[in-house]
Protein backbone atom coordinates (compact mmCIF):
# COMPACT_ATOMS: atom_id res chain seq x y z
CA UNK A 1 0.00 0.00 0.00
CA UNK A 2 1.45 3.68 -0.93
CA UNK A 3 0.31 6.60 0.91
CA UNK A 4 0.54 9.41 -1.12
CA UNK A 5 1.65 12.74 0.86
CA UNK A 6 1.68 15.35 -1.18
CA UNK A 7 2.08 16.70 -4.56
CA UNK A 8 3.85 20.44 -5.26
CA UNK A 9 4.33 23.11 -7.69
CA UNK A 10 1.01 24.64 -9.59
CA UNK A 11 1.63 22.27 -12.21
CA UNK A 12 2.20 19.49 -9.79
CA UNK A 13 5.75 18.24 -11.06
CA UNK A 14 5.83 15.41 -8.54
CA UNK A 15 4.24 13.16 -6.41
CA UNK A 16 5.51 11.77 -3.28
CA UNK A 17 4.22 8.73 -1.53
CA UNK A 18 5.53 6.35 1.32
CA UNK A 19 4.77 2.69 2.70
CA UNK A 20 3.30 3.34 5.50
CA UNK A 21 3.34 -0.14 6.86
CA UNK A 22 6.28 -1.90 5.89
CA UNK A 23 5.51 -5.66 6.58
CA UNK A 24 7.64 -8.03 8.55
CA UNK A 25 10.21 -8.66 5.88
CA UNK A 26 9.57 -5.03 4.00
CA UNK A 27 11.51 -2.30 4.10
CA UNK A 28 10.26 1.46 3.97
CA UNK A 29 10.52 3.33 0.98
CA UNK A 30 9.83 7.12 -0.47
CA UNK A 31 8.02 6.96 -3.77
CA UNK A 32 8.53 10.06 -6.15
CA UNK A 33 6.94 10.08 -9.59
CA UNK A 34 7.47 13.35 -11.93
CA UNK A 35 4.30 14.02 -14.02
CA UNK A 36 6.88 15.33 -16.51
CA UNK A 37 10.11 13.94 -17.80
CA UNK A 38 13.64 15.20 -15.58
CA UNK A 39 16.74 15.38 -16.68
CA UNK A 40 18.46 15.28 -13.08
CA UNK A 41 17.03 13.99 -9.70
CA UNK A 42 19.07 14.41 -6.76
CA UNK A 43 17.08 12.98 -2.94
CA UNK A 44 18.73 13.57 0.18
CA UNK A 45 17.40 11.79 3.28
CA UNK A 46 18.13 12.07 6.52
CA UNK A 47 16.81 8.25 8.54
CA UNK A 48 17.63 8.09 12.10
CA UNK A 49 20.63 10.36 11.39
CA UNK A 50 22.19 8.55 8.53
CA UNK A 51 22.12 9.98 4.58
CA UNK A 52 20.33 8.03 1.95
CA UNK A 53 21.10 9.73 -1.68
CA UNK A 54 20.23 8.65 -4.73
CA UNK A 55 21.18 10.84 -7.80
CA UNK A 56 19.21 10.04 -11.13
CA UNK A 57 19.17 10.55 -15.05
CA UNK A 58 16.89 10.55 -17.44
CA UNK A 59 14.02 9.76 -16.10
CA UNK A 60 10.26 9.50 -18.32
CA UNK A 61 7.25 11.35 -17.00
CA UNK A 62 5.05 8.64 -14.91
CA UNK A 63 7.91 6.46 -14.04
CA UNK A 64 8.23 6.13 -10.10
CA UNK A 65 11.71 6.21 -8.29
CA UNK A 66 11.89 4.23 -5.21
CA UNK A 67 14.33 5.44 -2.59
CA UNK A 68 14.65 2.31 -0.33
CA UNK A 69 15.54 3.07 3.55
CA UNK A 70 17.70 0.12 6.15
CA UNK A 71 14.98 -1.20 7.77
CA UNK A 72 15.32 -0.49 11.60
CA UNK A 73 12.02 -0.58 13.76
CA UNK A 74 13.72 2.10 15.98
CA UNK A 75 13.62 4.80 13.41
CA UNK A 76 10.11 5.76 11.69
CA UNK A 77 10.71 8.94 10.17
CA UNK A 78 12.58 10.61 7.66
CA UNK A 79 13.45 14.05 6.57
CA UNK A 80 14.33 14.29 2.94
CA UNK A 81 15.42 17.20 0.05
CA UNK A 82 14.47 16.89 -3.27
CA UNK A 83 15.76 18.91 -6.19
CA UNK A 84 14.50 17.82 -9.54
CA UNK A 85 15.95 19.19 -12.86
CA UNK A 86 13.38 18.96 -15.55
CA UNK A 87 14.16 18.88 -19.45
CA UNK A 88 12.43 21.95 -20.42
CA UNK A 89 15.17 23.49 -17.70
CA UNK A 90 12.16 24.21 -14.81
CA UNK A 91 14.09 23.24 -11.27
CA UNK A 92 11.98 22.22 -8.57
CA UNK A 93 13.37 21.54 -4.74
CA UNK A 94 11.32 20.23 -1.94
CA UNK A 95 11.71 19.60 1.47
CA UNK A 96 10.04 16.30 1.80
CA UNK A 97 9.38 15.18 5.97
CA UNK A 98 8.53 11.36 6.21
CA UNK A 99 6.36 8.49 8.42
CA UNK A 100 5.56 5.49 8.19
CA UNK A 101 5.10 2.53 10.76
CA UNK A 102 6.12 -1.18 10.90
CA UNK A 103 3.26 -3.68 10.49
CA UNK A 104 4.06 -6.37 13.37
CA UNK A 105 2.75 -10.23 12.72
CA UNK A 106 -0.36 -10.87 14.47
CA UNK A 107 0.38 -13.74 16.17
CA UNK A 108 -1.54 -15.74 19.10
CA UNK A 109 -0.33 -17.21 22.07
CA UNK A 110 -1.99 -20.21 23.59
CA UNK A 111 -0.06 -21.17 26.44
CA UNK A 112 -1.60 -19.07 29.11
CA UNK A 113 -5.08 -19.14 27.40
CA UNK A 114 -8.10 -19.65 29.84
CA UNK A 115 -11.94 -19.43 29.66
CA UNK A 116 -14.29 -17.49 32.09
CA UNK A 117 -17.43 -19.05 32.42
CA UNK A 118 -19.10 -15.98 34.36
CA UNK A 119 -17.39 -13.84 31.91
CA UNK A 120 -18.38 -15.47 28.69
CA UNK A 121 -14.96 -14.82 27.50
CA UNK A 122 -11.69 -16.70 26.31
CA UNK A 123 -8.42 -14.59 26.56
CA UNK A 124 -4.98 -15.24 24.68
CA UNK A 125 -2.17 -13.21 24.12
CA UNK A 126 -2.01 -11.42 20.57
CA UNK A 127 1.52 -9.95 19.18
CA UNK A 128 0.06 -7.15 17.82
CA UNK A 129 -3.39 -4.80 18.10
CA UNK A 130 -6.30 -6.81 17.01
CA UNK A 131 -9.64 -4.88 15.88
CA UNK A 132 -11.78 -7.61 15.22
CA UNK A 133 -12.55 -11.64 15.49
CA UNK A 134 -14.42 -13.39 13.35
CA UNK A 135 -15.81 -16.43 15.92
CA UNK A 136 -17.62 -19.65 15.16
CA UNK A 137 -19.00 -22.36 17.87
CA UNK A 138 -19.55 -25.16 17.50
CA UNK A 139 -21.40 -27.76 19.58
CA UNK A 140 -21.75 -31.72 19.78
CA UNK A 141 -21.17 -33.34 16.40
CA UNK A 142 -19.36 -29.98 15.36
CA UNK A 143 -22.83 -28.35 14.48
CA UNK A 144 -22.58 -24.53 14.05
CA UNK A 145 -24.17 -22.96 17.28
CA UNK A 146 -23.48 -19.11 16.41
CA UNK A 147 -21.48 -16.94 14.04
CA UNK A 148 -20.71 -13.71 14.27
CA UNK A 149 -17.85 -10.65 13.59
CA UNK A 150 -17.26 -8.49 16.68
CA UNK A 151 -14.93 -5.58 17.60
CA UNK A 152 -12.14 -5.85 19.61
CA UNK A 153 -9.50 -2.85 19.48
CA UNK A 154 -7.34 -4.18 21.66
CA UNK A 155 -3.42 -5.57 21.81
CA UNK A 156 -0.80 -5.91 22.11
CA UNK A 157 -1.17 -8.58 25.05
CA UNK A 158 -3.71 -10.22 26.67
CA UNK A 159 -7.16 -10.41 24.25
CA UNK A 160 -10.45 -11.07 25.54
CA UNK A 161 -13.00 -12.72 23.30
CA UNK A 162 -16.33 -12.74 23.92
CA UNK A 163 -18.58 -16.38 23.72
CA UNK A 164 -20.87 -16.63 20.84
CA UNK A 165 -23.58 -19.20 21.27
CA UNK A 166 -24.39 -20.63 24.24
CA UNK A 167 -21.67 -21.13 27.06
CA UNK A 168 -23.51 -24.34 28.49
CA UNK A 169 -23.49 -25.91 24.68
CA UNK A 170 -20.15 -24.51 23.07
CA UNK A 171 -17.29 -27.14 22.58
CA UNK A 172 -15.14 -25.51 19.99
CA UNK A 173 -14.70 -22.09 19.41
CA UNK A 174 -12.72 -20.91 16.04
CA UNK A 175 -11.68 -17.76 16.20
CA UNK A 176 -9.68 -15.19 13.69
CA UNK A 177 -8.24 -12.05 14.93
CA UNK A 178 -7.46 -9.44 12.72
CA UNK A 179 -5.89 -6.01 11.98
CA UNK A 180 -5.33 -3.73 9.57
CA UNK A 181 -3.10 -5.35 7.77
CA UNK A 182 -2.76 -9.54 9.32
CA UNK A 183 -5.11 -11.98 10.71
CA UNK A 184 -4.31 -15.08 12.84
CA UNK A 185 -6.50 -17.79 13.63
CA UNK A 186 -6.76 -20.37 16.64
CA UNK A 187 -9.19 -23.23 18.30
CA UNK A 188 -9.68 -23.11 21.81
CA UNK A 189 -12.50 -25.59 24.00
CA UNK A 190 -14.06 -23.78 26.75
CA UNK A 191 -15.90 -26.61 27.11
CA UNK A 192 -16.05 -28.27 30.62
CA UNK A 193 -18.94 -30.53 32.35
CA UNK A 194 -19.01 -31.54 35.73
CA UNK A 195 -19.90 -34.88 36.29
CA UNK A 196 -22.54 -35.84 38.82
CA UNK A 197 -21.79 -38.56 41.10
CA UNK A 198 -22.09 -40.28 44.58
CA UNK A 199 -19.32 -39.36 46.53
CA UNK A 200 -16.74 -41.76 47.24
CA UNK A 201 -16.29 -41.38 50.99
CA UNK A 202 -12.85 -42.04 52.88
CA UNK A 203 -11.66 -43.11 56.31
CA UNK A 204 -10.35 -40.42 58.59
CA UNK A 205 -6.54 -40.13 57.14
CA UNK A 206 -6.65 -42.57 54.61
CA UNK A 207 -6.87 -42.70 50.85
CA UNK A 208 -7.75 -45.88 50.36
CA UNK A 209 -10.95 -46.88 48.80
CA UNK A 210 -13.24 -49.43 50.63
CA UNK A 211 -14.50 -52.36 48.43
CA UNK A 212 -18.06 -51.60 49.52
CA UNK A 213 -17.27 -47.74 47.57
CA UNK A 214 -16.19 -48.99 44.64
CA UNK A 215 -19.69 -49.09 42.74
CA UNK A 216 -19.63 -45.33 42.98
CA UNK A 217 -16.86 -45.54 40.69
CA UNK A 218 -18.59 -47.86 38.38
CA UNK A 219 -20.68 -45.38 38.12
CA UNK A 220 -18.55 -43.00 37.03
CA UNK A 221 -16.59 -44.95 34.75
CA UNK A 222 -19.77 -45.44 32.67
CA UNK A 223 -20.64 -41.70 32.41
CA UNK A 224 -17.03 -41.08 31.24
CA UNK A 225 -17.55 -43.41 28.52
CA UNK A 226 -20.53 -42.06 27.43
CA UNK A 227 -18.48 -38.22 27.18
CA UNK A 228 -16.15 -39.91 25.62
CA UNK A 229 -17.78 -41.44 23.01
CA UNK A 230 -20.09 -38.04 22.95
CA UNK A 231 -17.47 -35.69 22.10
CA UNK A 232 -13.90 -37.63 22.10
CA UNK A 233 -14.29 -36.93 18.16
CA UNK A 234 -14.18 -33.24 18.69
CA UNK A 235 -11.58 -32.49 21.34
CA UNK A 236 -9.32 -34.22 23.88
CA UNK A 237 -11.48 -35.33 26.87
CA UNK A 238 -9.03 -34.85 30.04
CA UNK A 239 -10.51 -35.83 33.64
CA UNK A 240 -10.14 -33.36 36.76
CA UNK A 241 -9.81 -34.78 40.16
CA UNK A 242 -10.09 -32.21 42.71
CA UNK A 243 -9.25 -34.36 46.09
CA UNK A 244 -10.75 -33.10 49.75
CA UNK A 245 -10.62 -33.36 52.88
CA UNK A 246 -12.27 -32.28 56.75
CA UNK A 247 -10.68 -30.67 59.01
CA UNK A 248 -9.13 -32.70 61.12
CA UNK A 249 -5.42 -32.34 61.19
CA UNK A 250 -3.05 -29.48 59.71
CA UNK A 251 -3.49 -27.99 56.44
CA UNK A 252 -0.51 -29.01 54.57
CA UNK A 253 -1.30 -32.61 55.88
CA UNK A 254 -4.62 -32.58 54.52
CA UNK A 255 -3.26 -30.85 51.01
CA UNK A 256 -0.90 -34.21 50.80
CA UNK A 257 -3.78 -36.28 52.03
CA UNK A 258 -6.44 -35.19 49.40
CA UNK A 259 -3.41 -35.38 46.74
CA UNK A 260 -3.32 -39.36 47.27
CA UNK A 261 -7.13 -39.47 47.54
CA UNK A 262 -7.51 -37.63 44.00
CA UNK A 263 -4.27 -40.27 42.76
CA UNK A 264 -5.96 -43.42 44.28
CA UNK A 265 -9.29 -42.27 42.29
CA UNK A 266 -7.77 -41.75 39.16
CA UNK A 267 -5.73 -44.98 39.27
CA UNK A 268 -8.92 -46.69 39.71
CA UNK A 269 -10.78 -45.48 37.16
CA UNK A 270 -7.09 -45.76 34.73
CA UNK A 271 -7.10 -49.15 35.40
CA UNK A 272 -10.78 -50.12 34.67
CA UNK A 273 -11.10 -48.74 31.23
CA UNK A 274 -11.09 -44.96 31.23
CA UNK A 275 -8.94 -43.94 28.15
CA UNK A 276 -8.60 -40.45 28.56
CA UNK A 277 -5.84 -38.57 30.52
CA UNK A 278 -6.67 -38.02 34.04
CA UNK A 279 -5.01 -34.71 36.09
CA UNK A 280 -5.23 -34.42 40.28
CA UNK A 281 -4.56 -31.88 42.62
CA UNK A 282 -5.59 -32.44 46.29
CA UNK A 283 -7.37 -28.95 47.94
CA UNK A 284 -7.50 -30.19 51.32
CA UNK A 285 -9.66 -28.14 53.22
CA UNK A 286 -10.24 -25.99 50.38
CA UNK A 287 -13.72 -27.51 49.16
CA UNK A 288 -15.55 -27.90 51.53
CA UNK A 289 -19.00 -30.16 50.78
CA UNK A 290 -20.14 -29.04 54.43
CA UNK A 291 -18.83 -25.75 56.71
CA UNK A 292 -17.17 -26.55 59.64
CA UNK A 293 -15.22 -25.59 62.27
CA UNK A 294 -11.47 -26.50 62.41
CA UNK A 295 -10.60 -29.84 63.60
CA UNK A 296 -14.46 -31.08 62.92
CA UNK A 297 -14.58 -34.83 62.01
CA UNK A 298 -16.96 -35.09 59.02
CA UNK A 299 -16.91 -37.76 56.47
CA UNK A 300 -19.19 -35.65 54.12
CA UNK A 301 -15.95 -33.78 53.29
CA UNK A 302 -13.82 -36.70 52.86
CA UNK A 303 -14.76 -36.99 49.09
CA UNK A 304 -13.25 -36.03 45.71
CA UNK A 305 -15.02 -34.20 42.65
CA UNK A 306 -14.81 -35.14 38.71
CA UNK A 307 -14.68 -32.97 35.84
CA UNK A 308 -13.74 -32.95 32.44
CA UNK A 309 -12.84 -30.77 29.47
CA UNK A 310 -10.50 -30.33 26.82
CA UNK A 311 -8.34 -27.77 29.37
CA UNK A 312 -8.32 -26.81 33.02
CA UNK A 313 -11.40 -26.14 34.92
CA UNK A 314 -12.38 -22.55 34.05
CA UNK A 315 -12.70 -19.69 36.13
CA UNK A 316 -16.38 -19.29 37.13
CA UNK A 317 -16.16 -23.27 36.92
CA UNK A 318 -16.51 -22.79 41.31
CA UNK A 319 -12.83 -25.06 41.35
CA UNK A 320 -9.86 -22.48 41.92
CA UNK A 321 -7.05 -22.13 38.86
CA UNK A 322 -4.29 -24.28 40.18
CA UNK A 323 -1.42 -26.22 38.48
CA UNK A 324 -2.78 -29.96 37.68
CA UNK A 325 -0.50 -32.72 37.56
CA UNK A 326 -0.95 -35.71 35.27
CA UNK A 327 -1.35 -39.44 36.54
Amino acid sequence: MILLLATFAAAQDLDFGVTPAPGPKESPAFLLTPTRDVKTLFVDCNVGGKQVKVEKTGIRAMSQVTVTFPRNEKVTTAQCFVRAGFTDGDVVEQDVPLEWQYTLPLTVDLSGASADLEARTVTVKASARVDEAEITAYGAGKAILDKRVVALGTGPGPVSVPFVGDPSEVVILDVTLRNASAWSGFTYSPWFLDIPHDDVLFASDSDVIAADEEWKLTKVLAQLNDVMEKYGSMVPVKLYIAGCTDTVGDGGHNAELSGRRARAIGKWLKGHGFAGPVFTHGFGEGLLAVRTGDGEDNILNRRALYMVGANPPPAGSGVPSVSWKGL
